[in-house]
């Protein structure tokens, strides 16, 4: 690849900043001070990582005359993003540079321009900012907007070569708010990648999770949890390879501290599950290469669904679990709703005679020792042994014999059976939720879901915890 080639951020219409700031990506005439031009010139500069607010050590960097009526010559960045070119004749000149970071982020190095009358000390070399780069990607009308580009590149793991015409998918959930209600909806982008395995999704959700999948003829990955941070711009490299298999190693630990959790389960979807040692160490095997979903739980804590790359010289995966207590005081919190208005609530939905009620006082008179030992004998539901003590619950659906249903807590989505988001899993809610401190529950079969829990109708039913 040239390295001087002008890439597609420099050509970007972007509107010029005001002052001597440069525009990052965008070729700008560089004057010396002094109008007496000497024989022997100086050109003083830094390598910066505009993502990161970063310099980028060990960068090479490459001046060429503007009419290149001689060869290229290049230095290397120190230790602090510096560089230097000496014995520089006066005239034009086209500095770039050329780093790995570049490379992951799939974009050529951006151009500057120098005009040399005297010695110019203070020359920026930089990384592209997320913003530039949504701008250059999705158009300059994105930059006002709450949403993010998401980009990266696709690789194969056989062959570390980068992979073409890919399908890359993304999908998300989003709640459209009524004035007691909340509807969920799917919303699903697509794209494809380019020659050197680049893409590019915008109008993302700027914070949240996703789902992300990548697809060819020949291979797939998973459909795999990203989560997104709030800037302008998310990078996610994805790997295909599932044809073979690989090792994932790693820890898990109480999410800030460095307290292992031993006995947690880790898994991957079709794949092996492994217990964590009492360091809370795991090892899986024959795991498919590629980027995969990593599922992990452990009793008392919130499960962890994220994106692992099942590749060689993958670096140990390491996975930091929230209590229940932290979630469930949260939940609490946003469901500071007046009791006594929730049981009148809850006593018309039981007069209407639509799905089945479980009360104060059947939990009672039947003392279970976890809540879903309330829902054996409820007709439609099914209650299943799992590993260990957990009980797995499904329900009759409307397509299927066997499914599960959507779960809420405090009028809160923990699961949604048509969209498969949020984590949770009865088993999880049997570790969260004391069936001493429940006020009500409620069952509907598929297609009786209320308005009121926000979901109409449903494919699999839904189960409703309140709490006192």
């Amino acid at each position: 690849m040239a390295v001087l080639a002008v890439n597609a951020l420099a050509a970007a219409p972007l509107r010029l900043p005001t002052g001597d700031t440069p525009a990052v990506g965008v070729p700008r005439i560089a004057d010396g001070t002094s109008l007496r031009a000497p024989r022997s010139l100086r050109l003083r500069g830094l390598v910066h990582d505009s993502l990161t607010g970063f310099p980028l050590p060990g960068a090479v960097v490459q001046l060429l005359e503007d009419d290149a009526s001689s060869g290229a010559r290049s230095v290397i960045a120190d230790d602090r993003g510096r560089f230097e070119f000496a014995d520089l004749a006066p005239g034009r000149y086209r500095v770039g540079f050329h780093h790995p970071r570049l490379d992951m982020l799939g974009i050529e190095a951006p151009v500057r321009a120098v005009r040399m009358n005297a010695d110019v000390t203070d020359l920026l070399l930089a990384v592209p900012s997320a913003a530039h780069i949504r701008a250059a990607v999705c158009g300059t009308g994105a930059a006002g907007r709450d949403a993010t580009l998401l980009m990266g590149t696709v690789y194969d793991v056989r062959t570390g070569a980068a992979v073409a015409d890919a399908s890359v998918q993304v999908e998300w959930t989003e709640i459209d708010l009524g004035r007691r209600t909340a509807t969920p909806r799917r919303v699903l982008r697509r794209t494809v990648t380019g020659a050197n395995g680049w893409y590019g999704v915008c109008d993302v959700p700027r914070e949240g999770v996703v789902q992300l999948a990548v697809h060819t003829p020949n291979d797939s990955t998973d459909r795999v949890d990203v989560r997104l941070v709030g800037d302008a711009l998310n990078h996610q490299l994805l790997y295909l390879g599932s044809a073979t298999v690989m090792r994932v190693a790693g820890v898990v630990t109480r999410d800030g501290s460095n307290k292992p959790i031993a006995n947690a389960t880790v898994s991957v979807p079709d794949g092996p599950s492994v217990r964590t040692n009492a360091k809370g160490e795991f090892l899986l095997d024959a795991v498919p290469a590629g980027s995969r979903t990593l599922d992990v739980r452990a009793m008392g804590f919130y499960p962890e669904r994220l994106l692992v790359n099942a590749i060689d010289g993958a670096p140990r995966v390491e996975v930091g679990l929230h209590s229940f207590r932290s979630v469930l005081d949260t939940v609490k919190v946003l469901a500071n709703y007046q009791r006594y208005s929730l049981r009148q609530e809850l006593a018309e939905r039981q007069r209407m005679g639509i799905g089945r009620f479980i009360t104060e006082k059947d939990i009672e008179r039947r003392r279970p020792i976890f809540l879903s030992d309330l829902l054996w004998t409820i007709p439609g539901v099914r209650v299943s042994r799992g590993v260990g003590l957990q009980q797995n619950v499904a329900m009759r659906g409307l397509f299927s014999d066997r499914c599960l249903p959507s779960l809420f807590l405090n009028g809160f989505a923990m699961f949604l059976a048509d969209f498969g988001s949020a984590p949770f899993s009865f088993a999880d809610l049997d570790a969260m939720v004391r069936p001493d401190d429940v006020l009500a529950m409620e069952i509907y079969a598929s297609g009786q879901v209320p308005p009121a829990l926000g979901m109409g109708m449903t494919g699999c039913g839904a189960i409703a915890v309140w709490t006192r």
